[in-house]
Parts: structure tokens; sequence; C-alpha cells
């Protein structure tokens, strides 16, 4: 039988503490207690127990322990005594369902003092959840109720963005099921990270925001075939259109008698090659069959203009970081995505590649 350790002086680094200011560590402080007290094998002398614990809290505690019956009664067990104590610090009770009460305090505590950074987002998310999860797990609240009272003590500009955001990072999400809180912790960091940089946005001065001197041209990427290709996005453009080189490169047939004229912006004017019809663009579960001109030799490889916008019902958001988001429609399955723009890439597709047509 191995030699009883005697229980460590209040004042040891080793010793229970409990600090009636946070009363939900008192069911910790009991169980190092319980520990400690085994190892001092007095743990099956309930009048020692009670008497012990008393050393290790400070002496308002103590007082108000000891008026209590459980304490006073020699009959009365260490396990009824705790109990007892429990129940008197309503923070501590392991097994106290949270309220709607309870919720609503988390989320005004944290819409008063705001949050700014992943740090402080943390010790929300983690407050909320043991909250909503209790009252999910009870039927008090759905999952939607609870996603929707989560993403409420945010400013309005991440709230406006996050929507945008989680159909981008979750686009497998099925229609009328709640984004998780972990999703949204996620995604509102993301939005946190990128609202806190002011550089990467609007120019601030003096109180207000005024625009940058530029901001670069955006595109997005598509699949014709099984390549990937880049498209330069031109709202001003009334047709679309694609280089000479990206044509041959992947071997698009197009009518050489449907040339129409071009005309710059120095004033000049030249003719397309002809038109490509019914291209099929693949932009995720979207796809668009759109009339290409093609075009010799432009700054670009593919141009989405008016056409391509009208299709496929494109919404455009702006954000003040310079981010982009762009919505597509499906005409012809009615099916949605949501996708990122890119700055404008190089064209990848360059004069001279595959063979020369259409001279």
């Amino acid at each position: 039988m191995s030699t009883p350790t005697p229980l460590p002086a209040r004042n040891k680094r080793s010793a229970p503490k409990f600090d009636p200011d946070f009363e939900e560590q008192l069911p910790i402080f009991f169980g190092e207690f319980e520990a400690a007290a085994k190892a001092a094998a007095i743990h099956n002398d309930p009048e020692k127990m009670k008497k012990e614990v008393l050393w290790y809290v400070d002496a308002k505690t103590m007082r108000f322990w000891r008026s209590l019956l459980t304490f006073k009664d020699d009959t009365k067990s260490w396990d009824e005594f705790k109990t007892k104590v429990l129940e008197n610090y309503p923070d501590a009770l392991q097994q106290t369902d949270a309220t709607t009460v309870d919720l609503d305090k988390v989320i005004e505590t944290y819409r008063k003092s705001g949050i700014s950074n992943s740090k402080e987002l943390g010790k929300y998310h983690r407050e909320f959840s043991v909250v909503s999860n209790s009252l999910v797990k009870n039927g008090i609240i759905s999952g939607i109720q609870a996603a929707k009272s989560y993403v409420s003590v945010f400013p309005e500009l991440i709230q406006s963005r996050l929507d945008m955001h989680l159909q981008v990072q979750f686009p497998n999400k099925k229609k009328g099921e709640a984004y998780t809180l972990t999703q949204l912790k996620s995604s509102v960091d993301y939005l946190l990270s990128d609202a806190s940089i002011p550089t990467s946005m609007a120019n601030f001065r003096d109180g207000f925001y005024v625009a940058k001197d530029s901001h670069s041209i955006r595109g997005i990427n598509a699949t014709i075939g099984e390549r990937t290709v880049h498209c330069v996005l031109d709202s001003g453009c009334s047709i679309v259109a694609m280089s000479n080189a990206a044509c041959n490169t992947l071997g698009i047939a197009f009518d050489p008698e449907q040339k129409i004229p071009l005309q710059s912006t120095n004033g000049s004017t030249d003719w397309s090659r002809g038109l490509a019809k019914d291209v099929p663009f693949h932009f995720g579960d979207v796809l668009a069959f759109l009339q290409v001109q093609v075009v010799d030799s432009p700054a670009y490889n593919f141009l989405l203009g008016r056409p391509f916008e009208i299709l496929i019902q494109a919404n455009v958001w702006n954000f003040l970081s310079g981010d982009q988001h762009l919505s597509l429609t499906d005409p012809n399955t009615h099916k949605t995505v949501t996708i990122l723009t890119l700055p404008r890439d190089y064209p990848q597709f360059k004069k001279g590649e595959g063979q020369e047509r259409g001279k």
C-alpha cells in the first residue's frame, strides 16, 4: 500500500484553488480537491473532507460553507455537502440547461464590446457555442436560428459580405440547410482579417472614403473542353471575343463570313476574323453557350461582354477591399454559382500557337 501524500498547503502551486468571481470553475476545484484528498487517504472520511476543503477558499466563502446544514450535520456525506454548495452557485451547475436569455446576454456583451480580430472572435465563438448548442439540442431554437443569432453581433460591413463569401467557400451546402457555427466562424475570420487592413481598401482620408487612383481589371476562369482559360470581364463591350491564338490552340471552328468591324479606342477600324457559334463555357455548374468573335492579336485571350452578362443574368458585388463577386445563373438548368473574380491575367495563348486559319 502506497504512503499517503499530505494535502498541499494552500499557498503551494499544486494546491486546489477557487476564485468566487469565476463560479463556473467550482466543479473543477472540487475535482482537484477530491484528487488531493484521495492521495492523502482522507477521501473516505466525510467530516475531515468537509473541514479540509475550507482551507482552500477565501474567508467569506469559508463562512458561508460552514453555515450550511450539510456541513454542520456529521451524518451528511461529502457528496451531499458538495451538492448543496453547488446549488448556491448557478453558473457552476454542470447540468444546467441554457436559456435564450443566456444567449441574448452573450450577443449583447459582444455587440457592445465589438469583435475586430481572430482572438476576440474565438472567445465569442466559444461562449456562443456553449449556449446555442444546448438550446439546439433541447429543441428550443433551430440551427438556422442559431446561425442567424451568431452573425447578428457583427458590423454591417461584415454581414453584407458574409452570405456571398459563404456561398463561395461552401458551394455544396444544400438549400434550407443551416451553416454550422464552425463554417460561419471560418468566413467571418477571413472577412475580419480582410476588413482590418485599410490599405487594401478605398483610401480613407480625414474621416471618409475616397476612390483610389486605379483598380485592377477583373476576370474569371472558365473551362472550354478540357482547358481552363482566363476571361476578362468587360460590361462596356457589346460582344464576346477571343484571340485568334486561343481559337487556334483550342481548335474552335468559326464562320469567316460573319465578320464585324471593330473600332479601337484610338479611332482606327479593323475587322474580326469571323464568328464561332455556340462555344460552351463552363463556370462550375453553369454552362453558357456563347457566340464569340475571333479577333487578331488582342491584349486578351477571351473577353466577356454584354451578351455573356445577359445570358447568365450576372449579378456583381463590389467591396471596398477591391474584391468582386459574380453570381451566375444557368438559363437552361437554373443552377446558380457565385465566384470570386480575379485580377486580369496575361494571355496564356500566344500568336503563332496552333495552326493559322481563316486567312
